[in-house]
């Protein structure tokens, strides 16, 4: 009979005796978020020396959080991925490093303190223009903001001046519209890019017609059209804006 796979987790700053309570629930939740499998994965105890965290796997569940924690580090399993990121990301926290091991041989990882992290750049002023739904407009001072969300659901906050406020509070959830202006972008430590002002200073109405719609505008134009070089992502753009077409 097979037996159950022990896991130890070995965590390299605290010892049994110093880490807090609350720290080792979070370091034992994110843990069995990566082996998946939550109903056959038990607490098995504490080892001393450095706190290491011994898991029990019952032998029925044992391929499958072995493929997790296989696929936790290279991201092939999306939900143990995000949580061995984490983990990683709460031993740099603790000023550690980790290691998981399953009967005594090493199987993977975790370069904690020791993971090299992208520089900070920025910020850096850059043009920019989002196309959205204006969801809300206001502000009490000499500038306003207008709130726009765009297809996927994201919301973009843009300082705008009193005047031009005035004229987009008409298309408050009307129209798609693009505010076009600048913004102070930076990326992070973790090597995204973020933003921290957005300023609009125009805007345009775009057409609301569906994607089946403008391609279907897009099929009915001559077939000459295509002989003069047009690029056909600048044309998706024009047709989408009001009165837009291609000459």
């Amino acid at each position: 009979m097979v037996d159950d796979d022990i896991y130890t987790f070995r965590i390299a700053a605290y010892s049994p005796d110093t880490i807090p309570m609350a720290r080792l629930a979070e370091y034992m939740a994110e843990l069995a978020a990566m082996f998946g499998e939550k109903d056959r994965v038990h607490f098995k105890g504490l080892e001393p020396g450095s706190t290491k965290l011994l898991s029990r796997v019952e032998r029925e569940a044992a391929p499958k959080v072995r493929d997790n924690v296989t696929g936790a580090a290279s991201g092939e399993v999306i939900e143990a991925a995000g949580a061995f990121k984490r983990l990683n990301e709460m031993l740099r926290k603790d000023n550690a490093e980790g290691e998981l091991s399953r009967s005594g041989t090493n199987v993977l990882n975790f370069p904690g303190r020791k993971t090299i992290r992208p520089p900070k750049l920025g910020p850096f002023t850059q043009g920019v223009s989002k196309d959205g739904i204006l969801v809300r407009i206001g502000g009490k001072d000499k500038s306003a903001h207008a709130i726009i969300e765009d297809g996927d659901g994201n919301t973009w906050s843009f300082e705008v001046s009193r005047e031009l406020a005035k004229e987009l509070a008409h298309y408050l959830f009307g129209k798609p519209l693009r505010l076009s202006g600048h913004g102070r972008w930076f990326r992070d430590e973790e090597g995204q890019w973020q933003y921290s002002s957005l300023k609009a200073v125009e805007f345009k109405v775009l057409d609301d017609a569906s994607l089946a719609a403008i391609i279907g505008k897009i099929r009915g134009l001559p077939k000459e059209t295509w002989k003069q070089g047009v690029d056909p992502i600048e044309m998706l753009r024009s047709l989408r804006d009001d009165g837009g077409g291609v000459n």
